[in-house]
């Protein structure tokens, strides 16, 4: 017999953007959400385990599209350090803590393999699902007679490739690791990796064909392309081969703008990353990495009202490495700035949800979608920061049908 929770007297936010419902009804059935009331109508019989949200919010869980928690050290070069063991019970920690905060959905940007999938799907780890890019694909610039370093002691590195044909092969060996999505660096980075690598951002790495190659070979196995890009230049490359989602893209201008518009081109900016490292809250910085930062960190919410401005699909992501992966919530306030509180939430259920191709099951509060939902002691479109505290502030998280954190009464 499926189990049935039934949560009453709760402030609704469903993740679609409707105005806040009070005195809402939801009731969960299995993995699934059986039904939604609110006032006159959340009357009749109350079965099965009931939970009283008079005075707390209900929402969907939060989904971040760009997280590293496998980057469990400031860089790379520290995290590949750690014993295998110690790494993976790292990694735990901060999927773990993902998941008490609020976040039931997370897309990696490179670095964790299937094998933290199947432990999370298996109850070996008490984490939130999981979209894995695993090995992302880079051009050889910076990567001199393909010496490439892993991201970490599980060996994932990244796949060097130049030309369409070995972005097709390294497309395809992702894929057939496990991977989700696959991920181009398409642009230069702020921080690097490898020790040559003399470009940052502004420096395209990959041209037109080569994007079109691996969004071909992604198609072909019914997934899609994400593009780490700053300069316009590489955010029109990506948006003409038909990339699904541009990352970072802090240098974006109303032409580029208006382009992804047009193209459908998705647009996940990550602010927190910028806003923590430029207050050197995030990690100590060398002068070079310094420089690059000071190029991008101050244009992130000037790319994001352009894209708002040209009506890009604006998702939500966080890209926190490091000591600071706890405070991913910061996001949402940041993107604030911009949109309005509810605009921001949606951002990071209902339109992510949708990003990821998983708008018919996660995202919103609806009936038959899965029940990923969570609790919040008060209400966040009053002060989007408690999301940044989330491990005080989300009460309760239940993903698909199962409650994973319960501090409602207190334990």
């Amino acid at each position: 017999m499926s189990r049935l929770i039934t949560f009453t007297n709760a402030f609704l936010i469903d993740g679609a953007g409707e105005a806040p419902r009070p005195d809402a009804k939801v009731v969960v059935e299995g993995p699934c959400i059986k039904e939604v009331s609110t006032g006159g109508n959340s009357g009749g019989a109350l079965k099965g385990r009931v939970i009283d949200l008079k005075g707390k919010t209900l929402m969907p869980g939060l989904i971040d599209m760009h997280v590293h928690p496998g980057n469990v050290e400031p860089s790379l070069t520290e995290t590949v350090k750690l014993p295998p063991a110690g790494y993976v019970h790292r990694v735990t920690r901060t999927l773990e803590a993902d998941l008490a905060q609020g976040f039931t959905t997370l897309r990696d940007a490179a670095g964790l393999d299937v094998g933290f999938k199947a432990a999370i799907d298996q109850g070996l780890i008490k984490g939130p699902r999981l979209l894995l890019s695993i090995t992302p694909l880079a051009s050889s610039v910076g990567y001199p007679d393909q010496v490439v370093p892993p991201r970490n002691s599980l060996g994932i590195k990244p796949e060097v490739c130049d030309g369409p044909d070995q972005v097709r092969k390294a497309s395809r060996r992702t894929l057939g690791r496990g991977a989700d999505q696959i991920k181009v660096f398409a642009d230069g980075e702020v921080v690097s990796q490898s020790p040559y690598d003399r470009t940052g951002p502004g420096n395209v790495k990959f041209n037109g064909e080569e994007l079109a190659a691996a969004v071909q070979e992604a198609g072909s196995m019914g997934c899609y392309v994400m593009a780490h890009t700053y300069c316009p230049q590489a955010i029109l490359n990506c948006a003409r081969a038909g990339v699904h989602t541009v990352e970072h893209g802090n240098l974006l201008d109303r032409e580029t703008a208006r382009v992804m518009a047009q193209q459908g081109t998705c647009y996940i900016p990550t602010l927190t990353v910028y806003d923590l490292a430029r207050k050197s809250e995030l990690m100590q910085l060398d002068d070079k990495t310094r420089d690059k930062l000071a190029i991008v960190a101050e244009k992130g919410l000037e790319a994001v009202d352009l894209a708002y401005q040209a009506g890009v699909t604006i998702g939500s992501g966080s890209d926190i490495i490091g000591p600071a992966q706890g405070r991913k919530g910061r996001e949402l306030m940041l993107k604030a700035q911009i949109m309005s509180p509810m605009e921001a939430i949606v951002s990071a259920t209902r339109t992510n949800a949708e990003i990821a191709g998983l708008g018919d099951q996660l995202g919103t509060i609806e009936a038959g979608k899965l029940a990923d939902l969570i609790v919040v002691d008060q209400d966040p479109l009053q002060d989007l920061q408690i999301f940044e505290q989330g491990l005080h502030h989300v009460r309760l998280v239940m993903k698909a049908g199962v409650v994973v954190k319960d501090l409602l009464n207190g334990s």
